[in-house]
């Protein structure tokens, strides 16, 4: 035996060496199988259809949902409310309350003459309390006047209606009182 040596017997063949090749022991027609799976099957491939076809579904399933909250009525009244609080600073030079809005507090505890019957046409202080008396409920009487027009008519209307009343457009006792025991729940 030799030391330092091979112990095989003959020429030993030394793989890295290249000898005259440039590409050393490698045929460089071995090498075309990187080149072939680039472009060929197997290898990367162009990926462009396959991201607009995610995007084209993605797009479908949004205009599903879209759809279907629409045809079942909207937003979630719950789900879909948002709260925004603003937050303001005013500085009052005048009172808060108008001359308009005090007129009609003072409507609310003042009550209409029971032991009269009002009707188109007529006017005086007993229609204006009974003007007073239905804007304070709520009714559009236009601008109390004290004069009993169309306005009031539909406004003592529909003061009898919303009570059970036959909606006849006369303020007669039965309305007077139905009125006056309105604004005492309201007062």
């Amino acid at each position: 035996m030799t030391s330092g040596g091979d112990e095989r017997e003959g020429p030993v063949e030394d793989w890295f060496d290249g000898g005259d090749e440039p590409g050393g022991f490698r045929d460089p027609d071995a090498e075309t199988w990187l080149e072939e799976s680039e472009r060929g099957p197997g290898g990367p491939r162009d990926r462009r259809p396959l991201l607009i076809g995610a995007a084209a579904a993605l797009v479908l399933i949004l205009l599903g949902v879209g759809v279907a909250r629409l045809v079942s009525g909207g937003d979630d009244d719950e789900a879909a409310t948002t709260t925004e609080t603003v937050t303001t600073t005013a500085q009052q030079t005048e009172p808060a309350t108008t001359a308009a809005e005090t007129a009609t507090t003072a409507a609310v505890t003042s009550t209409v003459p029971e032991d009269v019957t009002l009707q188109e046409g007529d006017s005086g202080e007993e229609v204006m309390a009974l003007q007073e008396a239905l804007a304070a409920l709520g009714y559009d009487v236009g601008e109390p006047d004290g004069a009993f027009g169309p306005a009031t008519t539909e406004a003592v209307k529909q003061f009898q209606a919303d009570s059970g009343i036959p909606a006849d457009g006369v303020a007669g006792p039965q309305t007077i009182k139905a009125i006056n025991d309105a604004l005492a729940a309201t007062g």
